[in-house]
């Protein structure tokens, strides 16, 4: 409110910015298998409990946009360790007006399908279902946000890369819900950080830094709360995209 608008130096080096949080989720979870170090076995009750998740991820204009959904999850033991079977409940998403055909599709999608997840007995995960490929509807909403953002005053090169962002917004968004942390599930009280760099689409370099940690229940040795921030840092701008996990009794 009152601030000054951005230069156009400034709006470019927020696209870089915005591109290289585009492609952060698949290189931060490349190396999570690897990290990941099991603690003590669990131990789930036989009750259903409420699980939580909250994706939220800044955008180019200093807004944010997030999903919170809720779901009831239940655990079955197998002779490998345990099956997580889990249905949604509830989502809400706080997204900024011009991206409200993101915010409806999101309200209306139903991500019980990321279940059953398999769990060895120290609560690692083991293996879980493939997210779906975009829906038409998605498709849809994309190709509506890029033609209003065709409408705006903007310069060729910066229009083209605001295009590519919002495309990649959802397929970001895609691409975190797919890769789970391997011990979102029992994860270690220590945090674990991760830095790589990585080229952009123009030729320029940024770096990417990874925290993941949590706290487990004593009893049942399952994550009670649990969360992942990606730090994207380009031009000496910063963008980050946070997610935050956790686990209750029903």
């Amino acid at each position: 409110m009152g601030n000054k608008p951005p230069s156009k130096t400034d709006r470019r080096g927020a696209l870089r910015l915005a591109l290289a949080a585009a492609v952060a989720p698949s290189l931060t979870w490349r190396h999570a298998n690897a990290q990941a170090v099991p603690g003590g076995l669990i131990d789930p009750p036989a009750r259903p409990m409420a699980y939580q998740r909250i994706l939220t991820r800044d955008l180019i204009d200093g807004n944010s946009f997030s999903v919170a959904r809720i779901f009831t999850v239940e655990f079955q033991r197998f002779s490998g360790g345990f099956m997580v079977h889990g249905r949604q409940d509830d989502v809400s998403v706080n997204a900024p007006r011009q991206l409200a055909q993101f915010a409806e599709i999101e309200s209306s999608r139903d991500e019980s399908d990321m279940f059953p997840l398999a769990l060895d007995p120290f609560g690692l995960i083991l293996s879980r279902d493939r997210q779906a490929s975009p829906c038409e509807s998605v498709e849809q909403a994309i190709e509506r946000t890029l033609a209003a953002l065709s409408d705006q005053q903007l310069g060729r090169e910066e229009r083209d890369s605001l295009q590519i962002f919002v495309a990649s917004l959802h397929a970001a968004g895609q691409s975190i819900t797919a890769h789970l942390p391997v011990d979102l599930f029992a994860p270690s009280s220590s945090t674990r950080c991760d830095e790589h760099s990585i080229a952009l689409p123009d030729g320029g370099q940024g770096r990417v830094t990874t925290r993941f940690g949590g706290e487990r229940d004593d009893t049942t040795g399952l994550m009670r709360v649990a969360s992942r921030e990606i730090v994207t840092e380009v031009d000496n701008s910063r963008r980050t995209t946070s997610e935050s996990w956790n686990l209750a009794p029903a």
